[in-house]
């Protein structure tokens, strides 16, 4: 069985931990008991999961346990299942984690959300910083995106103050930025 922490548990049922404890104390939830002193309590994530109202897959319950625990890559994962199951003002947070431990794809899908408001309130100059950011990094959807929002037709969609067009026009970017990685590795010998 997979065990997450209760914070974690909280996140992904919307339950306070205090809700959660209720349930433990009640038997409807099972607590597996720290094994070192101050060491937090853990629940069974198949338990939270019906609780969730979340459809998340059994091979994708590791990574969960591995968000809980930490791992960027993992919890920018988290935050694609979390959106997948329409839920992307709880995939925000994730995104948050991952990206300020320096993940480029964490920081691009956060840069989305800002661009676009789906999750969070609407903040262009966020977006973009995150987008730049990613950049830096060498991340190539980043460095492409980067490209588009400091050119003049970048720049024009952003000031017009249409988050459907600029989405759509990110996505295309988005789109043939995978199809190039899918060609070059295609190639590869």
């Amino acid at each position: 069985m997979h065990l997450i922490s209760l914070n974690t548990a909280a996140a992904l049922t919307g339950l306070t931990k205090r809700t959660l404890w209720r349930y433990i104390d009640s038997g409807r939830l099972t607590v597996a008991n720290p094994s070192e002193p101050g060491e937090k309590a853990h629940v069974h994530l198949e338990e939270i999961l019906p609780l969730s109202g979340l459809t998340i897959d059994p091979q994708y319950h590791p990574t969960i346990v591995d968000a809980d625990r930490g791992d960027p890559v993992a919890q920018c994962d988290l935050g694609i299942l979390l959106l997948m199951n329409q839920r992307p003002t709880d995939a925000i947070p994730w995104f948050q984690r991952s990206a300020n431990a320096f993940y480029p794809d964490a920081m691009c899908r956060l840069a989305r959300a800002y661009l676009s408001g789906e999750g969070i309130e609407c903040n262009l100059e966020t977006g973009v910083q995150w987008i730049d950011t990613a950049a830096r990094k060498g991340h190539p959807l980043g460095q492409a995106l980067h490209q588009f929002l400091h050119s003049p037709a970048g720049q024009e969609l952003l000031h017009a103050q249409n988050p459907a067009a600029l989405n759509k026009t990110l996505d295309d970017i988005e789109r043939q930025i995978i199809l190039n990685t899918l060609n070059a590795t295609a190639d590869t010998p």
